[in-house]
């Protein structure tokens, strides 16, 4: 599973279209669940071994999630396509196509 959307890569003019969950991090002590999801040109370029072009991190409150040990990669990417990029906007991901 991945998402598809174009996403500008610091004002560059190069794009990152095919983001894909490459890390998880559960903190118990902390209450906090991490995910890291990394940015390529495109599909085929993932499955072809290039570097990624931008990593974005993302953190959520441990007691809005399932139980962390059994957490499916599917409510990890729910999770990402529904927190907000900032205070008063939505997620940069909402509308991005899964794949």
């Amino acid at each position: 599973m991945a998402f598809l959307l174009p996403i500008e890569i610091n004002d560059t003019g190069a794009f990152a279209e095919y983001w894909r969950l490459t890390h998880v991090q559960v903190d118990r002590v902390a209450g906090i669940v991490e995910a890291q999801l990394h940015g390529y040109r495109d599909q085929a370029a993932r499955r072809a071994g290039k570097s990624p072009l931008q990593r974005l991190t993302f953190r959520f409150d441990q007691a809005t999630m399932e139980d962390p040990y059994t957490l499916a990669v599917e409510d990890l990417y729910r999770a990402i396509r529904e927190q907000p990029a900032g205070e008063d906007m939505p997620s940069r991901f909402a509308h991005a196509a899964d794949i």
